[in-house]
């Protein structure tokens, strides 16, 4: 029986999705299965927006004799671009010359923030997926080309866009496509999810499809997302302390996601190339928390490198879009953009953006807060936002406690020591394990043109790698910290019971009755085990040492440095948590607690 983390907890028994055979990928794969959760469609999947009477659900040979694969009729927006051959290499230049899109430095107005064609296209370019927009007549409009087609998960051309979704996939697999586009057409699912198998053994490829809707809940086509889950899973098994065992026939192997020594040297040295490759010699030093704080200009007071902060608006205004965007004359609504590669009207961006499996936001080089994909109110949101905050400065839109590891996180970016980086974010719901990701944004040219904040609930994720690999899932069950313990709820609850009774106990060490010496523990931090030294003279703790850890260089320095020198001033372990790195000052503390309670 296959055991699943899901939700802090194991679940057995777990439901078999439903595996219907592909002849091909809709990416030109040989091989590959739909996979669907029959509860999690009716649960989760289903459009809330359709009506009671929706149409039969159809099988993949009815599809598609009722999709047109070959784009012969019309949008229903009136957005298709008529007297241009679909099929033209340069379709993109007609359609854009045909409809007088705007493009470069026009400024684009969106349902939730306001951004240049150069902006939008750099935006899109900088997400961790490989995305495709076809609109409701099958047509691919665009894809936001990054990678040559040989490179790419999913291959595409750019001489592909504005083809037919027949010309885009083998004949073999048109029957499927249809399948995968009449379930969203017709709301009986907006998320089609497919594991795709791969020739490389270190990569897990998902094509993901979203339905994409207007406000009314009208179809308007199919956003394709294609990535490799393997980073994520890996995180997650780093992040829970966990190893993993697949059956041999699938190909797989034991991994772990325990942060061994080796693994942080491999990373380290990943880190390092990276960083290599992405620097010149004389890149910017890299700088402490403190330091960025004092470098990155979070209150936005200068300008934008690339010409594009708009002047005489306050930033801070409750309606910062509508002034800016009647500043700039920006285009909205039916409007045609041309972007990189493909032609959509600012419509369609708005509904592309929002169907998106993620939070995205927008700050600029001049860290003013431009954009978020806006699909939810903010009590629903994983990371706050409010339409009033677009146009503020990064200062403004977060807390005073934040903006030292914030400008941290801005100035790795900026000065190109990495283009990624990764937290785990601790969350109030057990069924979800939330992570920001922030994304480096450049021009062609390697400019920085700002950060792309990605924040996402990866257990859904997670849950489908387990399922489809069949993977026995090992959990370190002594790591209590990290909410990872056995399936039974009432051991979850005897488990935390000791806990706190042994934190406790430890918490209550009487230093005076200690024999001198050294002694050593560990407790969970908030990216693995912190191990500490700490050394007992005359029944005072005269210092402590904080020997591994894994914790983000940077955020947590400043916890590593300031709450061992506390401990030791007030011979005590019940000090101040140092803001911004709570997980971390604690870790310490709990870690000197297990050392002396030994």
């Amino acid at each position: 029986m296959v055991s699943l983390y899901k939700g802090g907890r194991f679940m057995k028994n777990w439901k078999n999705l439903l595996t219907i055979p592909l002849v091909l990928s809709l990416a030109l794969s040989s091989t590959m299965v739909f996979a669907q959760d029959n509860s999690e469609v009716e649960s989760e999947s289903v459009n809330t927006e359709e009506v009671a009477d929706t149409s039969t659900a159809l099988s993949p040979e009815e599809a598609f004799e009722f999709e047109d694969l070959t784009s012969q009729g019309s949008a229903a927006k009136g957005t298709t671009i008529a007297d241009i051959d679909m099929t033209s290499e340069d379709w993109v230049d007609q359609a854009a010359a045909a409809t007088e899109a705007v493009e470069g430095d026009t400024y684009v107005r969106l349902d939730s923030g306001l951004l240049t064609v150069n902006q939008l296209n750099a935006f899109l370019k900088a997400n961790p997926f490989e995305l495709t927009y076809a609109d409701d007549n099958n047509q691919f409009l665009y894809y936001n080309y990054k990678l040559e087609a040989e490179d790419m998960l999913g291959s595409r051309r750019p001489d592909q866009a504005g083809n037919p979704l027949a010309d885009v996939h083998p004949e073999s697999a048109l029957v499927n496509v249809s399948w995968v586009v009449n379930q969203l057409r017709e709301g009986h699912t907006d998320h089609v999810r497919m594991a795709v198998p791969n020739s490389d053994p270190n990569k897990f490829v998902v094509h993901d499809y979203y339905g994409i809707y207007d406000d009314e809940g009208n179809y308007m086509g199919v956003n394709e997302v294609i990535w490799d889950i393997q980073p994520v899973i890996d995180f997650w098994m780093q992040q829970n302390n966990a190893s993993y065992e697949v059956d041999a026939t699938s190909g797989a192997t034991e991994e772990t996601g325990d942060t061994t020594e080796e693994t942080e040297e491999e990373i380290s040295e990943e880190v390092d190339e990276e960083t290599e490759a992405e620097t010149t010699e004389d890149a910017a030093p890299i700088l402490s928390p403190e330091e960025a704080l004092e470098f990155e200009d979070v209150n936005a007071e200068g300008e934008s490198a690339h010409g594009t902060t708009i002047a005489d608006v306050d930033m801070a205004a409750e309606d910062w879009v509508d002034q800016a965007a009647k500043a700039v004359d920006a285009v909205e609504g039916d409007t045609y953009v041309k972007l990189d590669n493909g032609v959509l009207t600012v419509d369609q961006i708005n509904e592309f953006l929002k169907a998106q499996p993620v939070e995205l936001t927008y700050a600029d080089d001049n860290n003013q807060f431009l954009f978020y994909n806006y699909k939810l109110e903010p009590e629903e949101m994983l990371g706050s936002r409010r339409l009033d905050q677009v146009g503020s400065a990064l200062a403004d839109v977060h807390p005073e406690s934040a903006l030292q590891n914030l400008s941290w996180v801005i100035n790795q970016l900026r000065e190109g020591h990495t283009d990624h980086v990764r937290m785990g974010v601790p969350n109030s719901d057990p069924e979800k394990f939330v992570v920001h990701d922030y994304y480096a944004i450049h021009d062609e040219d390697g400019n920085y043109m700002g950060i792309n904040e990605v924040i996402w609930d990866i257990q859904p994720v997670v849950d489908f790698w387990l399922q489809q690999t069949g993977a026995d899932l090992d959990i370190d069950e002594t790591d209590v910290t990290s909410g990872a313990t056995e399936d039974d709820s009432e051991t979850v609850e005897e488990e935390t019971s000791e806990t706190d009774e042994s934190t406790e106990e430890a918490a209550s060490v009487d230093f005076s009755n200690l024999e001198d010496g050294t002694y050593t523990g560990s407790a969970q931090g908030h990216n693995g085990a912190v191990e500490v030294e700490v050394i007992v003279e005359g029944g005072v703790i005269t210092a402590v040492n904080v020997l591994e850890h894994s914790e983000t260089a940077g955020i947590s320095d400043p916890a590593i440095s300031d709450v061992p020198a506390a401990i030791v001033e007030n011979n005590s372990t019940e000090v101040e948590v140092t803001s911004g790195a709570s997980l971390t000052s604690q870790a310490i503390m709990e870690a000197v607690n297990n050392a002396l309670s030994q």
